[in-house]
């Protein structure tokens, strides 16, 4: 009985092992992908950002083109 338990014993252990060991990976991969997720997200972020400053100048530049010209501007 005594060979039995101590068998059982070491099988555990050793899965216990194998589980930790998974356990392991995976939280490496987890804290990876969760970094590249996060750079992604920084990434769409400042282009947006870019796209809304690009669109605020383009209007910006639309109404000043259609602001009446002064008089010197047209004699010129």
């Amino acid at each position: 009985m005594k060979t039995i338990i101590e068998k059982q014993i070491l099988e555990w252990k050793e899965e216990l092992r194998t589980h930790k060991e998974r356990l392991e990976q995976a939280n490496n991969v987890v804290e990876s992908e969760t970094k590249f997720i996060s750079m992604i997200e920084g990434g769409i972020q400042a282009q947006e950002m870019l796209l809304k400053k690009i669109e605020s100048e383009d209007q910006q530049i639309d109404k000043e083109d259609t602001k009446p010209q002064s008089k010197t501007a047209q004699s010129n």
